[in-house]
């Protein structure tokens, strides 16, 4: 017998200018112009998806299930917040930190995101959206809302494997506790993982969350970010919008540097290989620890005439064999390889909102580069400062959350003695640089080497100022035996 097809419900004109209508209203509340995506992109209803997507076309768009936000956004500020949900991952780079996202890891993905919405928009009129979705006493649910009376009095539940209140409580710390760091996806991938493996054991049935926005399979539309009209939308509406989930103060403008901290994560064998490669390159003229070889001039014998010439060391050696010479050695510079001396190269590590879950592994691989002096290390966003090597070890953060490569640029521009070289460590959302820096680099052929991330690189906004790309090996932890199915 042959399965009913499914039938899907067409969203009416009309269900469609309601839902348009909503999102427009909710935008005021807002802390940022919502409505550059919405005017970019656009918004449509769709009952093809479970929640919302972003789907990729010749004009993408984001799909919004009527539905969905009938039972679930009963106000308008929790539209709002499942909006910003699904650009959430997009702006996170999701679809590209595994190269097969589980259940598991949008489980992971969801409760960063949820947690960090919730902390960023803490006003009583936000509330309700995301404990309404998963019950407070279910694991793995628990991770995707806020604790019961979060976040004056947070009751923390002791459901799921061990450790799983600790994570919850830095996702969702109590009022007045100050800068903690948010957990890893490893971390909450590891207690999904015990859950489950305590379930099997136990023969239980493994409960399967309400996740936000389209989980299913790649049908083959690809990744958002790949396509380069989403791409540029998304670095446009990034410069102008909040910090990254974990940020515990407002977002600055430019002009506030905002101090937090990022956790140090391991970085690979393969991924040390290449950036040592690149950094090679970027040796510079100040003291350090890093030595090479290069082509300098030194004092040598650089030719013969018929002038006398003490200096000559073969006049006595000719002078015991009896050979008469009229030619002598005279003395010059000539080009040779030999050890310079010790250098160090200038990076500049983008710090960014966009970088927040990059960060741990960059951090990682940076430290022993700067502990062995090899590197000066300068952290920017819309401004540019060195990172002392106690607060690099620490993984202390100064950042105004926005982004802007000029800065860079005017640094090294006005940098004594002047730099010829230098790294930068970013994903690529940066803006580009103002035609008279990217003139005025080339002036004075000072060399520009970029280094990205695998799980996120964008191209476009560097080429103009970039001497050479490099792009480091996919971080992957260790591989999982497995796998959690719907």
């Amino acid at each position: 017998m042959r399965p009913m097809p499914r039938i899907t419900r067409v969203v009416s004109q009309q269900e469609s200018e309601a839902l348009i209508a909503r999102l427009t209203s909710c935008l005021p509340a807002a802390t940022f112009e919502m409505e550059t995506f919405c005017r970019l992109a656009g918004v449509t209803a769709s009952r093809t998806i479970p929640s919302a997507a972003v789907e990729v076309k010749y004009r993408p768009q984001m799909l919004i299930n009527p539905d969905f936000v009938n039972k679930y956004c009963r106000r308008d500020e929790h539209l709002f917040l499942l909006v910003m949900h699904e650009l959430w991952h997009v702006i996170l780079a999701h679809t590209r930190l595994y190269p097969r996202a589980t259940l598991a890891h949008n489980i992971a993905f969801d409760a960063i995101i949820n947690a960090g919405l919730s902390r960023q928009f803490m006003g009583p009129e936000y509330r309700g959206f995301f404990d309404a979705l998963n019950p407070a006493d279910q694991f793995p649910g628990v991770l995707l809302r806020p604790p019961v009376g979060w976040p004056e009095n947070p009751v923390y539940p002791d459901v799921g494997p061990p450790g799983t209140r600790k994570v919850l409580e830095r996702l969702y710390p109590p009022k007045g506790k100050g800068r903690i760091a948010a957990p890893l996806y490893e971390e909450i991938l590891r207690l999904l993982k015990d859950d489950i493996q305590q379930k099997i054991e136990r023969g239980e049935l493994v409960l399967e969350p309400v996740l936000i926005g389209d989980h299913r399979p790649d049908d083959g539309e690809g990744d958002p970010l790949d396509d380069p009209f989403m791409s540029d939308v998304m670095r446009r509406v990034v410069s102008s919008w909040p910090a990254p989930p974990f940020a515990t103060r407002k977002r600055g403008e430019g002009a506030q540097f905002t101090d937090w901290f990022s956790a140090i994560g391991p970085s690979t064998e393969e991924a040390r290989r290449a950036f040592s490669r690149v950094l090679q390159r970027t040796l510079g003229p100040r003291a350090g620890r890093q030595r090479r070889k290069a082509r300098v001039l030194i004092p040598s014998m650089s030719g013969l005439n018929v002038m006398p010439n003490a200096r000559d060391r073969m006049i006595p050696a000719r002078r015991r064999l009896g050979v008469q010479g009229v030619l002598y050695g005279q003395p010059g510079l000539i080009r040779a390889r030999a050890p310079e001396m010790p250098a160090r190269a200038h990076v500049y590590l983008d710090v960014s909102g966009s970088m927040n879950n990059l960060l741990p592994h960059l951090l990682g691989l940076l430290i022993p580069y700067a502990v062995r002096g090899d590197a000066i290390v300068y952290q920017f966003s819309n401004k540019v400062e060195s990172v002392p090597l106690d607060q690099l070890r620490k993984g202390q953060i100064r950042s105004t959350m926005g982004t802007d490569i000029n800065c860079v640029v005017r640094h090294l521009l006005e940098t004594k003695p002047i730099a010829r070289k230098a790294l930068i460590l970013t994903d690529g959302y940066t803006g580009r640089a103002h035609p008279e820096y990217v003139r005025e680099l080339n002036a004075r052929g000072i060399r520009v080497h970029v280094v990205m991330p695998a799980e996120s690189a964008s191209r476009a906004d560097l080429e103009e100022i970039a001497r050479s790309f490099t792009i480091l090996p996919r971080y992957t932890a260790a591989p999982s035996p497995w796998r959690v199915g719907r």
